[in-house]
């Protein structure tokens, strides 16, 4: 597949990005409820409002909306408000508006007209039974609970009823009966749920009443064992997607020895661990620790080559000593260059993981973590003793800390590998280099430099040549331990704690190359930000260094009457931007098609002179995964894919 880019200078694409108009309003998706008495249709009022730098403040607006959200226009208005009645469900509307200068903006978002009414629910004050005998059980069904019910828009033969003792899960339960044994006598609180088909429920609280009026019920000797805890990020995230491993046994020299393993997946970062049946009258110990196994190069980047370097310059010392546990990568008790040596590997891709660290270590909490000296602190493990037990016993509060080793700025996605994302809050730098046509069998010696004059601590990229066009024969300007080459794919990052100024188009690095084929080199090389996102830090005085995205354009500062820049971020998973300079006003297509060549989204835009950027949200694709894109102004024309995730 042939990628290309095409990319302006920085401080030209700096300039235009100061838009003349602007949304003041938040022109993002909105919810409104299904009107009082109707299952069909919902009021709806929207407005947006633009400011301008035009002398004259008049803006008109005008929208178009496609009602159902099926890639159809439905309502064209020129007016800049919508009310009105709209049916149930979710509709798109993309406003426009213009200056008397001639400057105009455009946004597009969803809006849902939805049932919003619960059920109503009356519940009866409690029930109280007897033990049926044999068995020395009582059952009770939600049904029996509840006195009246009705919905909206739901009849009453069509509402999901469930219960639940009290506290025992969260959301609307699955069951539809409880049944109680002779440990339960007494008051039990409970929940009786309703549910319409919209989702929407209800809840009462009630009890039952549980009695052995023949006291000929016994209540088996043994006791529940409950742990409850939470986990999160050093970065204060929560932890969600790890396992529990807890081992319950009893002391040497029981009479009635118990080993008990479990293993919980917790999706959430709080847990909730209940054993039962544990025999009355031992002794028991329990030992809980959690694991996490999510991607080694998770949230490594050579920024953290940076951050490690300052600290051990003393420049930036870190913060806190989960920081000095995620940059001892080498298990050494101590944060050295050898670190710094063994996380560049792996950023290189030399290592597939870490030799001699995990990818998380998921520990307990210290009670002062800016001690940064107290790594003998960390214990990631609990034991509990339990003496003589006799009782039902909760152990709250048993809570763990996520630390990524190699990540010490706590960046690490929680889900997957990020890609070009919001860790990002300053503008992109421009890579240069130049371009030539080469004959088959020619080398040549691309240099690739700044477009601007900048102070620099780092930089990482890779870079990807078309196999069948051109061919990277070697690499000048970096050490041999700074980059990695393997076949077409080159992987390269360059880090110290101190900034070093590069002037502009003074070449940071060199490659040298060959083609196997007549081609230009921009139709041959390419950034390849899934294997290495492109990034660099820029030093600042007295703080930690900006992260800028990398941005590599081939040739001059010139461009034709479109250049495109590619999706931001790819992968993603709510909203990709697409970036497009214009040198004239002109209307721009985007279509996205699915791997069987299927086109699952189409849509023309009007824009103006300038830096645009087109935003795509995921929920207009039909699902996850891999799709390819086609923008085009004229007859230039983009291509490339998106990967949402």
């Amino acid at each position: 597949m042939n990628r290309f880019v095409l990319f302006l200078p920085l401080f030209f694409v700096q300039g235009l990005w100061a838009q003349q108009m602007s949304w003041i309003t938040q022109c993002s998706d909105k919810t409104f409820c299904l009107t009082q008495n109707s299952c069909a249709q919902g009021q709806v009022f929207l407005v947006e409002k633009a400011a301008t730098t035009c002398g004259s403040p008049l803006i008109n607006y005008s929208y178009k909306i496609d009602v159902g959200n099926d890639n159809g226009i439905d309502i064209n208005s020129s007016y800049d408000t919508v009310s009105g009645p709209f049916a149930k469900g979710t509709h798109r509307i993309i406003w426009k508006a213009t200056d008397n200068c001639g400057n105009a903006t455009q946004c597009t978002y969803l809006f849902q007209v939805k049932d919003c009414q619960p059920p109503s629910l009356l519940c009866i004050n409690g029930l109280t039974q007897n033990l049926d005998h044999p068995g020395c059980e009582q059952s009770f069904t939600a049904s029996q609970f509840i006195l009246s019910m009705s919905d909206n828009c739901t009849p009453n033969n069509q509402l999901q009823l469930g219960m639940r003792k009290a506290g025992d899960g969260t959301g609307f339960p699955t069951q539809t009966s409880l049944t109680f044994g002779s440990c339960e006598r007494g008051f039990n609180s409970i929940e009786v749920w309703v549910k319409d088909a919209n989702g929407l429920a209800n809840v009462c609280n009630n009890y039952v009443l549980v009695q052995d009026a023949n006291n000929e019920c016994i209540c088996n000797e043994d006791a529940d064992v409950y742990f409850n805890g939470c986990a999160r990020t050093w970065a204060n995230l929560k932890l969600s997607n790890f396992k529990l491993k807890t081992l319950f046994e009893t002391l040497p020299g029981a009479a009635v020895p118990l080993t008990k393993n479990y293993t919980q997946t917790i999706e959430d970062s709080c847990y909730a661990l209940h054993l039962d049946h544990i025999p009355f009258g031992e002794d028991y110990q329990a030992t809980i620790r959690a694991e996490r196994t999510l991607g080694p190069l998770v949230g490594v980047t050579t920024y953290d080559l940076v951050l490690i370097s300052k600290h051990i310059l003393a420049i930036e010392p870190f913060t806190s000593v989960y920081q000095m546990v995620a940059a001892d990568v080498n298990a050494s008790g101590s944060v050295t260059t050898f670190d710094i040596l063994e996380t560049r590997k792996l950023i290189l891709g030399l290592y597939d993981t870490f030799p001699k660290v995990p990818s998380w270590r998921i520990t307990r909490p210290v009670a002062n973590p800016s001690q940064l000296a107290n790594l003998g602190a960390l214990k990631d493990t609990y034991q509990i003793t339990l003496t003589n037990l006799f009782d039902d016993v909760t152990l709250q509060n048993l809570n763990f800390v996520g630390i990524k080793y190699g990540d010490v700025n706590g960046s690490a996605s929680l889900t997957s590998e990020p890609g070009a994302d919001d860790r990002y809050t300053a503008p992109p730098l421009l890579l240069q280099a130049d371009d030539q046509w080469l004959e088959a069998g020619a080398e040549a010696v691309v240099s690739f430099h700044l477009a601007e004059s900048a102070t620099l601590e780092g930089w990482q990229l890779a870079l990807e040549a078309d196999p069948a066009k051109l061919q990277i024969l070697g690499v000048e300007g970096l050490p041999a331990d700074q980059y990695m080459l393997r076949g077409p794919e080159l992987r390269a990052l360059w880090a110290q704690g101190i900034g070093e100024f590069f002037s502009e188009g003074e070449s940071i690095f060199k490659l040298k190359i060959k083609a196997l084929q007549a081609t230009k080199i921009s139709d041959g090389l390419f950034l390849d930000p899934e294997n290495l996102h492109p990034e660099a830090y820029r030093s600042r005085s007295n703080s930690l260094p900006d992260r800028h995205p990398l941005l590599l354009h081939f040739g001059q500062n010139t461009h034709d009457s479109a250049t495109f820049f590619a999706p931001r971020p790819n992968p993603f998973a709510s909203e990709t931007s697409f970036e497009i300079l214009l040198e004239n006003a002109a209307s721009a297509h985007l279509e996205v098609f699915d791997l069987n060549g299927r086109r699952v989204f189409s849509e023309t835009y009007d824009l103006e002179k300038g830096l645009q950027t087109l935003r795509l949200p995921g929920n207009v694709l039909p699902g996850k995964g891999v799709f390819a894109y086609r923008l085009s102004v004229g007859e230039a024309v983009s291509r490339g894919r998106l990967v949402r995730i």
